[in-house]
């Protein structure tokens, strides 16, 4: 019941003002792996590299928002799981604004990188390993 009233009240996602075009493009642009995806997984994959290279979250400046109908429940746990991890408190589920604030916070810092690497791309690698290379960087820094 409790998670029920969380998705009627789970708000829409800032992404910041100064992204609407970069969101934009790495969606439409064919040099882009998220080519042909969707913000909510740009901004997704934004907050958990900048989660797990440990960066530092920052306030999200202007609007560019996401309706939240777009973060299904998987991806809604997904948030709510980094929140929970990055707090170390499960009554951040009680404030849904709270832990998505959370989320906006890391994706936020995370995109600069993100957008960084995949337009400073060398012409030898393929666009495709951009995101795993960037995975696999984090992987072996935390082993």
């Amino acid at each position: 019941k409790n998670m029920l009233l969380d998705d009627i009240n789970f708000p829409d996602v800032k992404y910041g003002t100064k992204n609407k075009e970069d969101y934009r493009d790495l969606t439409e642009a064919e040099w882009s792996p998220f080519f042909g995806h969707h913000y909510w997984e740009v901004f997704i994959f934004s907050m958990s590299y900048a989660y797990a290279k440990g960066l530092v979250p920052k306030s999200v400046p202007g609007v560019g928002n996401m309706p939240a109908n777009v973060f299904q429940q998987p991806t809604r746990d997904l948030m709510r799981s980094l929140a929970i991890d990055h707090t170390k408190d499960l009554n951040i589920l009680k404030d849904t604004n709270a832990y998505v604030k959370i989320c906006e916070e890391f994706a936020y810092v995370g995109f600069d990188e993100v957008l960084k690497r995949i337009k400073d791309n060398p012409s030898e690698v393929p666009v495709e390993d951009i995101l795993f290379n960037m995975i696999k960087e984090v992987h072996t820094e935390q082993n």
